[in-house]
């Protein structure tokens, strides 16, 4: 009895198809594709981006240190849009049909990959 109630469990949580991060690199930009490890190619109605990875702009206010001044608003455009070659992180969401586009791949991870021997 016990064993049938862990296989299962073990069915539900394959069937539930948790989040799984994974790793690709850009090969278009316009309209943005990525192609995954696993040699899947993955399109932009297939991607979410976070504000890491797109165009966009920021407020902040600043004022000089140890002064009563005002605060003076800036407002900076974030030019952070893929470009073909970069290598990303992604988290498959639930289901595996959208991918959550993290971030850039660090330089240390890259170098982490490449020194890799199996």
């Amino acid at each position: 009895m016990l064993e049938v109630v862990k296989l299962l469990a073990y069915d539900v949580l394959q069937q539930e198809n948790l989040a799984d991060v994974c790793y690709g690199t850009v090969t278009a930009e316009k309209p943005l594709k990525i192609m995954l490890e696993q040699k899947l190619e993955l399109t932009e109605p297939f991607l979410i981006l976070s504000r890491n990875v797109v165009k966009h702009y920021e407020t902040f206010q600043m004022r000089k240190k140890n002064t009563n001044e005002t605060w003076t608003h800036y407002e900076i455009i974030a030019e952070r849009q893929l470009k073909i070659g970069e290598r990303v992180i992604l988290i498959k969401m639930t289901g595996g049909q959208r991918y959550v586009v993290l971030d850039r791949v660090g330089e240390e991870m890259m170098e982490h990959e490449t020194n890799t021997t199996i």
